[in-house]
């Protein structure tokens, strides 16, 4: 094979006769002086305990290019601008003098080191989160009596056609034992566990006895098999179809009704994909994030698209860490549910649920039925409801709804069997008191002038969290796999616009409480 040689003169860099020369001046003090964002990131992870961080990298064996600490503002800083790939973050430490500026004369941090030290920080960065929230609060830059809470759900980096549906599997688990029940005979009583149990013990003594008879095992066209070797793959086939339906539904778990086999933790949800609400079902997460006084206080990652089911474990990771300072709790009507009441009402906070019927309460034929209601009379004594032109509702029976989360509802169902008013023979009515009592309370309190401030709040500082994360910083697709790793990827974001928010109030000259007042 022939070499050229290359006599191009674009590759001969001597041929330019005047040289330009660039000249820096390395003080990098001068060009960040009044970079107010950058320096924050400095004071404030100066002010956390790091000692958990800093074990991070062991103190034998080579030196690290860069610091943990050092590396943990880059990354923060980063975030805060819009970085998040790991080769952008490294272009960004050869080229950016602000980042040059944090690495303070270290040599610039390649992609896969930025990665790896993303890894050994997944456990650590809500605490992280938290020591700044704590930071923020000694410098009364957010008030804690009111929590603003919203949700949304984000694009799981996951293929969007590696589904697996309980419904699909557990249907096709159904049919097999059935047939497997039938061929050996088996209790019908037996659950799938014991199923799978059984095939397993006969599948080793079939296989132990064709070891002891020597059977030869025969493939391919024009061979004869032996009933034992029939028997044996029969056998083997049901066993890892049984395991394989056991896995996926192990996978999913009680509540979770999808997941994708690229990211096992990822469940399929409907998105809004454009303002005509055009949703398709992609992997993906519910996050939810607690906002005060414009910050980011926490967060929580769920399986369960609706919010309804994450308002009460949401509530246990805050009031863990913020004990005895949370008063009032601000949500849509997506969260409300008999339970969240009940939970509110136990550890003393304020309830502004918006009701899942409040635009219901406007209509015509709500306020009809509602007056209806109001004029029936209770008879204590004999439990029914009389109308006013004397029909009685007599107590048929109770219905008990169990959660998902294994909540159990009580509901009265009363009944009046000589309604014979507009083509209804029967009318019945459902009272469950404790949900009733709770909402009508959440209810009044979202109505009063208060109620009307706390709404306005939520709508600004817990849907416009959402929208600097998907508007803001682009982030419409993570990035990363696992629920571990999507944690600690919305902590750091968290992190990222705090300092933000920060960094803008400062340049404001506005460091006051944010509460915005209703016109």
């Amino acid at each position: 094979m022939k070499t050229f040689k290359n006599t191009s003169s674009l590759t001969n860099y001597t041929l330019v006769n005047d040289t330009i020369q660039l000249r820096l001046n390395f003080n990098t003090e001068i060009y960040i002086q009044n970079d107010v964002k950058l320096r924050l990131v400095k004071n404030i992870i100066e002010r956390m305990n790091l000692s958990e961080l800093k074990k991070v990298y062991s103190s034998f064996g080579r030196k690290s290019t860069v610091n943990p600490v050092t590396m943990l503002e880059i990354i923060i800083f980063c975030y805060s601008e819009g970085i998040f790939s790991s080769r952008e973050i490294e272009k960004s430490c050869k080229y950016d003098l602000r980042i040059r500026y944090l690495l303070d004369g270290s040599k610039a941090p390649d992609h896969s080191t930025i990665n790896r030290f993303r890894k050994k920080i997944l456990g650590l960065t809500p605490d992280i989160l938290n020591q700044m929230v704590q930071i923020l609060i000694e410098e009364n830059q957010i008030d804690l009596s009111s929590i603003y809470i919203d949700g949304t759900k984000i694009e799981a980096y996951a293929n969007r056609y590696s589904f697996v549906w309980r419904g699909s599997i557990e249907k096709w688990q159904e049919k097999l034992i059935e047939k497997i029940k039938e061929e050996l005979g088996l209790s019908k009583s037996l659950i799938p566990d014991q199923v799978l149990q059984a095939v397993t013990t006969i599948f080793k003594q079939l296989r132990k006895k064709c070891k002891q008879k020597k059977i030869k095992f025969v493939y391919g066209k024009g061979k004869r098999k032996t009933r034992e070797q029939r028997d044996y793959e029969l056998l083997k086939d049901w066993k890892e179809k049984l395991e394989s339906y056991k896995k996926h539904l192990e996978i999913m778990g009680d509540y979770r009704n999808s997941y994708s086999k690229t990211d096992h933790d990822a469940t399929f949800m409907r998105m809004k994909e454009d303002h005509m609400k055009n949703g398709q079902l992609k992997p993906a997460y519910n996050i939810q994030l607690a906002s005060a006084s414009g910050f980011i206080i926490g967060e929580n990652i769920s399986h369960h698209p609706s919010d309804m089911y994450t308002l009460k474990p949401f509530l246990m990771k805050l009031l863990e860490n913020y004990q005895g300072k949370l008063e009032k709790i601000v949500a849509d009507a997506g969260y409300e549910s008999e339970e969240n009441y009940v939970y509110l009402a136990e550890n003393k906070l304020t309830s502004y649920i918006k009701p899942s019927n409040y635009e219901k309460l406007k209509t015509r034929k709500y306020k009809k039925e509602q007056e209806f209601r109001e004029s029936l009379k209770y008879d204590e004594k004999q439990d029914k409801y009389i109308s006013q032109d004397g029909r009685e509702f007599i107590r048929c029976n109770d219905r008990y709804s169990k959660r998902k989360s294994g909540y159990i509802t009580k509901t009265k169902i009363y009944r009046c069997f000589d309604w014979n008013k507009e083509g209804q023979k029967t009318k019945g009515i459902y009272i469950s008191e404790t949900f009733q009592k709770y909402r009508e309370e959440s209810l009044k309190n979202i109505k009063s002038d208060q109620g009307i401030e706390e709404r306005l709040n939520r709508s600004i500082q817990a849907e416009g969290a959402f929208s600097k994360i998907k508007s803001g910083l682009n982030y419409n697709r993570f990035h990363h796999r696992g629920k571990e790793n999507i944690i600690s990827e919305i902590c750091l974001l968290s992190i990222g616009l705090n300092l933000n928010k920060l960094a803008s109030k400062i340049e404001n000259k506005n460091l006051g409480i944010i509460k915005y007042k209703a016109a």
